[in-house]
């Protein structure tokens, strides 16, 4: 007999374990939005575009960075960006930033082009479509061939009427004559050389899937056609009742292709769409993986026919004079040596926004280095970043604006006068790279800074050591005289060189002992040291804890341990009166208070509060460089470099010691061919007193 159920016995699911309506449109609305949909997607708008090229026998232009996905590799002939936002309601422009003028040259080449881009579902065609291309036609027809008489028929602002209505139409064309006004006065562009690219005046004509095409390809006697063609056909419903089809299914590809490009995608078109939506994940990373070891490709920049920028990662020197890094650490010396690099500037930046604001203060330094390259022109300049889009564009705007002629001359002799570079003379120049590579996009953080170094006038702190300014005029005077003081960030970028290396690549050391008396051992020290970077309070200098261990081996064959640590800082050169003086920053070194942190370890530093901060050892002078190698040089071919001496002579008890020092142009982030291609730094010791007489040199260089 069975038993009689109780309410224990019945199972009541919980709300939570119960699809409600929206979970279960949103569990649909997800995989019907799955990676294999829209690639899927994204080969059939991609079999129409291919159509529509076809029909008008006019190459394929991807306007970025979603056309590209629509376009095969070998059918793409260039790139170009609009921006959707300077179509938006109210908020139409023309952008002095990205000019697109490479498109005059598709179209010089084939007549006209069709630009490729598409939208998400809502629309019919994108803003860039409908209106910032259509604006941009108008603006250069105006500037080319003008707008009055004959020729205003055609330069009238061309929209499309079903996405384009009256009153917007209207408001757009009133502001046409100022924006081709500010391209005229700020871009400066070269009419005559545009007016030899274009026969006639731009026209743009909208294409969609509802567009009927040509049966045969059309000729066109008034104008050259721009195609614009929006790729994915206009889904009404939602994306489920669509089969799996997306609309713009490219759009926003950051959110879902999982680190996939257009170009690694068509490459491997094949294998993506056998691969299940679960492996998709994993075999797109493997993929993205691979291409990463492929070798970085550089761009020149127009119109010079030596400067180029590049990723740093993967990137192939060879055939480069000069090579300029914004990175955080350097180039091995070896490979620069291998590549016959001649002449290497390091900027050191971190990446990010931390990269940017690095490269206010990094950015003087290419004054300096410029100085010293050959006269008048360097060579082939290479200038990188991890990116090769941000740092190394910012960099190389400076270059422009303070180096290159207007026929992309580079002269090193001597930089362009502040009173001569303006906000838009900057912006005319970074349309030079932006024409070159519309990818070529540096930040705004960026962007500021290199505004900071150019403009006094935006921002006269740009330099300030102290209270008072360092001009830009000052900053393109001469810097490298043999006998003249250096820039304020000479001791800081030596300081920094200190610090670069990592903890499993410190310094190697050789010290030589000489003494005069029996009474003090003479012979060798070699070993190994780091400068660990040691964090204390927002009012304390910068601060490296120096460690050292080796072996000294005496004259007559006795071996000891050796270890001993010291504090660097550093700090701003101080007046008579105790106050900044405004000469910029000195090197400080202080002992290390073995009785106030007994038995601390390197990873200790000096102590939360710099209790490890002992009495003052010594004070590093000017410094200047020098055509020679110093007293104590070990090699011949080191015949620059920058050498010190002590403030003041350090009594010690009763020993008198007086420093020298001598630093390799690799420790202000340059490296000369010729110089051996190693980062090397000497110390020497003079002691004197009752009970010592000897001299010690210690030679570093990084392992």
């Amino acid at each position: 007999m069975s038993q009689i159920l109780t309410e224990a016995d019945i199972l009541f699911p919980h709300l939570s374990n119960t699809p409600n309506l929206s979970s279960t449109l949103s569990s649909l609305r997800r995989s019907t939005l799955s990676t294999h949909n829209r690639l899927s997607s994204i080969i059939s708008d991609s079999a129409f575009v291919t159509s529509v090229a076809n029909a008008y026998d006019l190459p394929l232009v991807a306007n970025e960075r979603c056309g590209s996905w629509y376009i095969p590799p070998s059918h793409k002939t260039g790139s170009v960006y609009f921006k959707s936002t300077d179509g938006h309601m109210g908020e139409w422009g023309f952008s002095l930033r990205r000019l697109n003028l490479q498109l005059l040259d598709v179209v010089e080449k084939w007549g006209g082009a069709v630009v490729v881009d598409s939208t998400r579902r809502g629309k019919s065609m994108p803003d860039a479509l409908s209106k910032t291309i259509p604006i941009w036609c108008c603006v250069i027809n105006r500037a080319i061939f003008g707008g009055e008489g004959k020729e205003k028929h055609n330069s009238k602002l061309c929209t499309p009427p079903k996405a384009v209505g009256e009153s917007e139409h209207a408001q757009i064309q009133g502001r046409i004559d100022g924006f081709v006004r500010q391209f005229l006065e700020i871009c400066k562009p070269n009419i005559p050389h545009l007016r030899s690219k274009l026969q006639k005046p731009l026209r743009p004509i909208w294409v969609t899937h509802q567009s009927s095409v040509p049966d045969s390809p059309p000729s066109f006697l008034n104008f050259h056609p721009i195609i614009l063609c929006t790729a994915s056909r206009r889904v009404h419903g939602a994306e489920a009742s669509e089969s799996g089809y997306i609309q713009g299914a490219a759009d926003d590809h950051e959110a879902w292709s999982n680190g996939l490009t257009p170009t690694l995608f068509w490459e491997n078109k094949d294998l993506l769409m056998s691969t299940s939506e679960e492996d998709a994940p994993s075999v797109i990373s493997k993929l993205v993986k691979e291409e990463k070891g492929s070798k970085a490709i550089a761009t020149l920049i127009a119109p010079t026919s030596e400067l180029f920028i590049s990723p740093n990662e993967n990137v192939d020197l060879a055939g480069f004079d000069v090579v300029i890094s914004c990175t955080p650490y350097p180039f091995p010396p070896s490979i620069l040596k291998d590549a016959g690099v001649k002449h290497y500037l390091h900027l050191k930046c971190q990446t990010g926004k931390l990269g940017s604001r690095d490269l206010r203060t990094q950015l003087p330094r290419v004054l300096c280095f410029f100085s010293s390259l050959p006269i008048p022109s360097p060579g082939k300049i290479l200038v990188c970043c991890p990116t090769g889009k941000d740092l190394s564009v910012g960099t190389a705007l400076a270059i422009l604006c303070l180096y290159t002629g207007d026929e992309g001359d580079i002269d090193t002799s001597k930089p362009r006068e502040q009173s001569g570079i303006v906000k838009a003379f900057v912006k005319q120049r970074l349309s030079c790279i932006t024409t070159s590579n519309p990818a070529l996009n540096p930040s705004r953080a960026t962007l500021q800074s290199v505004n900071a170094v150019l403009l006094e006038s935006q921002d006269p702190r740009a330099f300030s050591t102290s209270k008072h300014t360092t001009t830009l005029t000052d900053r393109t005077k001469p810097l490298l005289a043999a006998t003249q003081n250096p820039p304020p960030d000479v001791p800081t970028a030596i300081f920094e060189s200190l610090q670069c290396c990592k903890a499993d690549k410190p310094w190697a050391f050789r010290r030589t002992l000489t003494s005069a008396l029996p009474t003090h051992p003479s012979g060798t020290v070699t070993g190994t040291a780091t400068f660990t970077p040691c964090t204390l309070s927002a009012s304390s200098p910068p601060t490296l804890l120096y460690a050292e261990e080796g072996e000294f081996v005496t004259d007559t064959g006795l071996k000891f341990t050796a270890r001993r640590k010291y504090v660097y800082q550093l700090k701003p050169s101080l007046s008579d009166k105790g106050e900044e003086d405004g000469s910029g920053k000195h090197i400080v070194v202080h002992f290390f208070d073995d009785e106030k942190l007994p038995r601390a370890s390197v990873a200790d530093g000096v102590g939360e509060k710099g209790e490890g901060v002992g009495g003052l050892f010594v004070e590093m002078g000017d410094l200047t460089t020098s055509t020679s190698s110093g007293a104590f040089s070990t090699s011949p071919d080191e015949d620059r470099a920058w050498e010190a001496k002590n403030r003041e002579q350090h009594l010690c008890a009763e020993d008198l010691y007086t420093a020298s020092w001598t630093f390799g142009e690799g420790m202000t982030g340059t490296i000369t061919k010729g110089k051996g291609g190693e980062t090397w730094w000497q110390v020497r010791y003079d002691v004197n007193g009752p009970k010592k007489d000897y001299v010690s040199t210690t030679r570093y260089s990084r392992i």
